[in-house]
């Protein structure tokens, strides 16, 4: 998820220029609400490094119709990061350098309200935003943009600060089924080949959830048990608390105690809830799987700490406190894990820490200096970074006027690069090198080394007939590639390319 910056922060003005503006001011808020926001990214996983699971529908309820609309052969991205929860694509072939003007533009939707990106499988994009008093869910042709379906539900979602009302998380896909997890905390299971409803769960109602600062973000994510009726899983942070829990202040998160549903896990076929667990509060997060020392678990960052969990009872393993002590300050960037180690970043306070998991026990390897933000090579906002041979690609920095795409080293946290002018950006790894989208519609493709900032191409992305630029600010859902081609989200639209057909 995106989390909005507190302090100073570069705004776009109807030219297209940057200027500077101080303090996040209610009416500075409600001026550029449509380009500024939180999409909390992210961005929900299925699997980490190291653990895997069916990708593709099984013989299910929601799949007995659907059949897959590709061309060509490749790797959907249905969950919230891909198909390993990590940023990376494993496409080949990808057409680079692109020519001058951009890559070709396959097709455009608008959008409505909304940051989060979309989820691709068998040649379907979802794609959810707002229109009105409504969350929208669509699905498009993946290939051609055409609507196959769409499917509202009624929302009330008012954001605290006065920013965009759309939903922030990501839609992930599993067994034909779409799960959707609205800013209000509405949980909904629909069938991919028609849009009917499954089941739904109103989370915010159920388990008195104190809204949080820019409603709910993290992604939700699916585990298959291996014990019993082996059935899926969906997981979901929630956040609940006592039924007399709201502060007089909604603003005042610290007042509020989280009880017993910090994260609930729900049956995909019925809805039925199966475990809850931590009296832990929400973040803006995804979780994300992985298997340490051969046993599978769930790595749930929340508003004060990460959360080592079993997924098959929800027992908590292990904890460990990682937050600023700012009241404001989020945490909206999924962990990045590697082998044992798990890698956390916020830009509010303390920065970046690396952790060690032994004997279902967190063991800090590292921790960014105290009070020394202009040493911290890596402090991540929302977007999560990703990780290649031993290096770290992401952004840094709390303001879009002061942020870095930088390359730091994951056993040291040293900095290898930084490049400025890009915001706060979002990246994907594909065939060596990274896809960033800046937070200001640009499109850039930079060789994933750690010697240079080696840019190979860059570009706006304009319409070439009229000549209009085709993102626009803020670009803060990550990128999608699915079957070789690049699915990327500005303010009002989505923009599909094709990255094997230059």
């Amino acid at each position: 998820m995106v989390a909005p910056s507190i302090d100073a922060v570069w705004l776009v003005d109807l030219a297209g220029r940057r200027r500077r503006g101080k303090g996040l001011q209610m009416n500075v808020l409600r001026i550029f609400a449509k380009c500024l926001i939180s999409t909390f990214i992210v961005y929900g996983s299925i699997c980490g490094n190291g653990f895997s699971q069916d990708r593709d529908a099984d013989s299910k309820p929601g799949t007995d119709e659907l059949n897959s609309l590709w061309s060509r052969p490749g790797e959907d991205w249905s969950l919230f990061l891909g198909p390993t929860g990590n940023g990376r694509s494993e496409l080949r072939g990808l057409v680079v350098p692109w020519a001058e003007t951009g890559p070709e533009v396959c097709w455009t939707i608008e959008l409505g309200e909304g940051y989060c990106g979309p989820s691709v499988s068998k040649g379907r994009a979802i794609v959810f935003d707002r229109i009105a008093g409504d969350e929208r869910l669509r699905c498009v042709h993946a290939e051609t943009g055409e609507l196959i379906w769409e499917e509202r539900s009624p929302t009330g979602y008012v954001d605290m600060f006065g920013y965009d009302g759309g939903p922030r998380s990501s839609p992930i896909l599993c067994d034909g089924y779409v799960i959707s997890y609205g800013a209000e905390g509405l949980l909904a299971c629909r069938r991919l080949v028609d849009g009917s409803l499954q089941w739904k769960v109103e989370t915010g109602k159920e388990f008195h959830v104190v809204p949080n600062f820019f409603g709910v973000g993290a992604s939700p994510v699916i585990y298959k048990t291996t014990s019993g009726s082996q059935r899926k899983l969906v997981i979901v942070q929630v956040g609940g608390s006592a039924s007399d829990g709201s502060p007089a202040d909604p603003q005042r998160l610290d007042l509020v105690k989280g009880f017993d549903s910090g994260l609930v896990a729900f049956d995909i076929e019925n809805g039925s809830e199966v475990w809850r667990t931590s009296n832990e509060l929400a973040s803006y997060s995804t979780p994300l799987l992985n298997t340490f020392d051969g046993e599978v678990r769930l790595l749930a960052w929340m508003r004060d700490r990460l959360l080592l969990i079993d997924p098959e009872s929800g027992a908590v393993k292990d904890s460990f406190f990682w937050r600023a002590k700012e009241l404001f300050s989020v945490v909206a960037a999924s962990p990045v894990v590697h082998a044992a180690e798990v890698l956390l970043s916020e830009t509010y306070g303390p920065g970046s820490v690396l952790l060690g998991v032994e004997n279902d026990l967190f063991v800090e390897r590292r921790r960014d200096p105290p009070r020394s933000r202009h040493r911290n090579s890596l402090r991540c906002h929302w977007a999560t970074p990703v990780l290649h041979d031993g290096c770290v690609y992401g952004t840094t920095g709390r303001n879009a006027g002061d942020a870095l795409f930088v390359c730091t080293d994951w056993r040291t946290g040293e900095l290898h690069w930084k490049e400025p002018g890009l915001g706060r950006a979002g990246c994907v790894l594909v065939d060596g090198v990274l896809i960033v989208l800046s937070e200001f519609g640009e499109l850039l493709v930079i060789k994933a080394s750690k010697k240079t900032c080696e840019i190979i191409s860059r570009c706006e992305l304009v319409d070439r007939q009229t000549r209009d630029t085709l993102l626009s600010p803020p670009c803060w859902a990550s990128p999608v590639v699915a079957h070789g081609y690049l699915y990327i989200r500005g303010a009002g639209k989505l923009v599909c390319i094709d990255l094997m057909n230059q």
